[in-house]
Parts: structure tokens; sequence; C-alpha cells
């Protein structure tokens, strides 16, 4: 989102204005980074509560509302100060959007469903529109969301200069490269990743595994590497943005076999830097981002064998991985932060002038 909101401040259109609810998430490696001028973290604590992170943040409609802002962007529900910015916004009648990912994607037992649906009614009855991300979010908010509610399609992205700026002329001899980047946690599936892995080495002698990023499976999947693959399959550990395009430059193949994801940015990454992507269907982005059979290969999520066979193929014709590259490649220049404003002005506008509207007939 930074790169977005980097493309927002400098865009005439826009006088924006960010809150956050918290410096840094605890499950994160990113390094502290000072906020910009537009931007400010709201004061606040949080608790868990059924597995998630709920945040209270008492002062958070009066700071928002303090800046007479005319069109206010709301993300996420399931917190408590969510809910009640979403509740003032609505008793006094301001014009604002609901931006999430698709919904639903974890399950939950009948409890948990039923505390879901209460808390989702004011983000998808209440909104003067969605901005949904995604194709597959747009689907299931469009059902979600009352008739008179614009449900428009605005994926996450980020800056792809970086990873557009790998040459991937030269290389094409040798075997293939995969690559996980992302946390080491089981909704990733990062266990199926290296499961399928260990299957795929038993016929090709020369593939190679890295996985980019922390977490709490990293020592439990480093320990179920055998020795004779000690080589071949490497941890790199966290590493920062402006580390990874070396990352990608030196892979072939981006694999995130995600349980479920609601959008996953590291593909906007690998389609720029000209890499295949093997990813599950429960990955927003593939629907978007990955052309099946195209620039990339997709298989039903939680499926280790399917994801297996989805890297054999590849392994196997290195060819195909590389007309997968170039065609990834193609598909990124519709993805930038300036792209992604266009859309935010469109569905910004479109408010206002419908609550224009409204006023007008009252």
């Amino acid at each position: 989102m930074q790169d977005l909101f980097q493309a927002m401040a400098v865009d005439s259109r826009f006088e924006l204005r960010v809150h956050y609810l918290e410096m840094a998430a605890p499950d994160t490696y990113w390094d502290q980074a000072s906020l910009p001028d537009y931007a400010e973290v709201l004061p606040g604590k949080w608790f868990w509560l059924m597995g998630g992170r709920i945040h209270v943040n008492p002062q958070a409609a009066q700071r928002i509302l303090t800046h007479r802002p005319e069109v206010i962007v709301v993300t996420g529900y399931s917190g408590i100060t969510n809910q009640l910015v979403m509740r003032a916004l609505r008793r006094r009648k301001i014009p604002w959007i609901f931006y999430g990912e698709r919904p639903g994607l974890k399950r939950r037992g009948v409890l948990g469903q039923a505390l879901r649906a209460v808390a989702r009614h004011p983000a998808v009855r209440w909104p003067s529109a969605i901005a949904a991300v995604g194709t597959s979010a747009v689907a299931q908010y469009q059902v979600l969301a009352p008739a008179h509610c614009p449900v428009e399609n605005i994926p996450y992205c980020c800056n792809l200069q970086p990873f557009l700026s790998i040459d991937r002329g030269l290389r094409f001899e040798g075997p293939i490269r995969f690559l996980y980047c992302g946390q080491l946690i089981e909704r990733k599936g990062v266990d199926l990743l290296l499961d399928a892995y260990l299957k795929l080495s038993r016929g090709c002698s020369s593939t190679t595994l890295t996985f980019v990023g922390e977490g709490p499976l990293r020592d439990e999947l480093s320990r179920r590497v055998p020795g004779d693959l000690q080589e071949r399959i490497h941890f790199a550990g966290f590493q920062p943005v402006n580390q990874l395009p070396k990352w990608f430059a030196n892979s072939d193949v981006l694999v995130l076999p995600s349980r479920h994801d609601g959008w996953g940015v590291v593909v906007n990454q690998a389609i720029a830097a000209g890499l295949a992507v093997v990813c599950s269907d429960a990955v927003g982005a593939a629907k978007d981002l990955v052309e099946d059979g195209q620039s990339g290969l997709i298989f039903p999520a939680g499926d280790g064998s399917a994801l297996a066979n989805c890297m054999a193929q590849l392994a196997s014709d290195p060819e195909k991985v590389k007309c997968m590259g170039s065609c990834s490649r193609e598909l990124a220049a519709a993805w930038t932060p300036e792209q992604a404003v266009e859309r935010w002005y469109n569905i910004c506008s479109q408010v206002v002038v419908n609550c224009q509207h409204e006023m007008c007939q009252a």
C-alpha cells in the first residue's frame, strides 16, 4: 500500500490522509520507518480473539473527521476500531468506501461464522461503494452488497520498476530455480511446497528451491531437508523489499501454494520479474495476474500432488518456463501504482457525484 499512497500523494487530484491502526504487526520483520506528512499512527492497542488481532483505537473517528474529508476509505471490518468508524460515518451520513479482500477465506465454526456475518454486515451493506481486491472478491461482494452499491475491482499494487529492470535475456540454461517469497506459516502452504519439492527431487537431480522469508515454520522446514538436498534447498531468511529483485533475478519460477490468500503482492513482483508462476486457486491474484497454461499454472489449494505435478511439468521443460516468463512480463504493464491511482480516482469521483445528487434530491 505504501507505493500506492506515494503515487496518490504526488497526484494533485488527491489530498491524502492515511491513518494506521499500528506501526507494525508483531509477526512482521520490517524495520521501523519514518512516516510521511500525510500519515499517522492512531493511539490504541489490540488483543487476540479467535485467532485474530482486534484493534481498539478510541480516537479514530474523531481524528479522521477532523480533516473534513470528502470520501473516507475503511479497510477491514473485524476490529472494534473499524466497527466504530463505520457506525460514525453512517450516523453522520459521510460518504465512504469499504476496501476489502475476498471475504470468508478462512473456515470457521458455527459461532465464528455467525460473528463474522455480524461484523461484516456494516462493511457490505452501509458503504457508498466497495473496492474489492481482485476479480474473485468482486464476485462475492456483488452478492453481499445491496443493488445500489457499486463494486469495483481495485487489486493491490506495488512499485514494479526494480523487477521490470531485471535482464532475463542472458539466462536460460541450467536447472530450473524455484522461489518462494513470503512468511513461513501454515496458511501459505510452505509445508506443501517442501513436500512437493522432495517428491520432485527424486526424479530430477538438478532443480533448486529457495525460501525467502521468515516465520514460525522455519526450523521445522529446515529439519525436514535431507542431507543430500542441503545444497539445493536454501533458506535465505527475511529480505527487505529493496533486496528482493536480486532473488527474483536468480529464479525462474515463483511458487505461492497458499491455502488461502486475499491477494499475494509477490505475484505482482514475479510477473514483472519475468517469472513463470505456480500458485493455488485460493490466491486472490491468481485469477487476475496468472493466465493458466500461458504465464503459469494454477492448482487446487491444499492439493500437494497437484502442486508437485505442476512443478514437475516446469522442471522438465525450460523452454516452457521461458515462454511463460515472457508472457508474465507482458501482463505486468497493467499493474502499476499509477494505474491503481486512476481506479481510485474514478471510484472516489463516482461516490462524490452520487452523494451530491442525493443531497440535491433530499
